[in-house]
């Protein structure tokens, strides 16, 4: 049996402190919609830089290193990617499936192969830093940049939507809610945005699943590609 890392670690027994990891956060007795919307808005806000071409940083001055549109990389990507997956965590029909589901759905990504806008790539609760005001919720940092890239905004949604399941009733809702509509203004989002955003989080799912036996966060995302091979990409919620 695998082990099961709920990323939001839901802590109600201290007293606030200001620039909190939001996943030690204490949030009971606050809305957690409006704490999802001022994170969405944040994250929303990533996606306004803007860069010459889509790919990876290769130095210091955030030079970008071109790359192959991902719609063409996703299938061959996913099959490096099971190719390196132990046995012990996803079987051999599970990996063929799963590189399988990769190629059907890539091609949806051409219709967002051009965009060169800042994406954090590792946007999850541990990696947010917040404080509570009288006025409400506020985002203090955006922390792990290491994972960085130019290109598509909404698969920043989808990192933060992947373990959505184990997340406090109302702080997705918020978010979702709020990244959709803090979009920038020269970046109109498409009406498939949470879908696009799943299939990019494909190329994550896939690279998690390589990690060592006894990954616990490997193991979680494996118990993923399985829901999704089994019942087809989900919204995102």
């Amino acid at each position: 049996m695998t082990a099961h890392v709920r990323p939001w670690s839901w802590n109600t027994s201290r007293g606030h402190r200001s620039g909190h990891v939001l996943s030690e956060e204490e949030l009971s007795g606050t809305s957690l919609g409006d704490l999802g919307a001022e994170v969405g808005r944040v994250v929303a806000g990533i996606g306004a830089v803007t860069l010459d071409r889509r790919g990876f940083f290769a130095d210091e001055y955030l030079s970008v290193r071109a790359e192959r549109p991902w719609s063409q990389q996703l299938p061959e990507v996913a099959e490096t990617c099971m190719a390196a997956t132990p046995e012990t965590r996803l079987d051999h029909g599970t990996r063929q499936a799963w590189v399988d589901l990769c190629t059907a759905h890539a091609p949806a990504l051409v219709s967002i192969d051009d965009h060169t806008r800042l994406v954090h790539a590792d946007i999850n609760p541990k990696n947010i830093l917040v404080t509570r005001t009288r006025s409400g919720w506020r985002v203090d940092a955006v922390l792990d940049w290491e994972f960085s890239y130019s290109g598509c905004p909404y698969g920043d949604a989808a990192n933060m939507a992947r373990f959505g399941g184990d997340y406090p009733a109302g702080f997705l809702d918020g978010f979702r809610t709020a990244f959709a509509d803090h979009q920038p203004a020269d970046l109109p989002l498409v009406d498939d945005w949470a879908y696009l955003g799943r299939v990019l989080d494909m190329f994550a799912l896939s690279d998690l699943a390589t990690r060592p036996v006894g990954h616990a966060i490997a193991d979680q995302a494996a118990l993923q590609i399985r829901r999704w091979v089994t019942e087809g990409i989900p919204h995102l919620s």
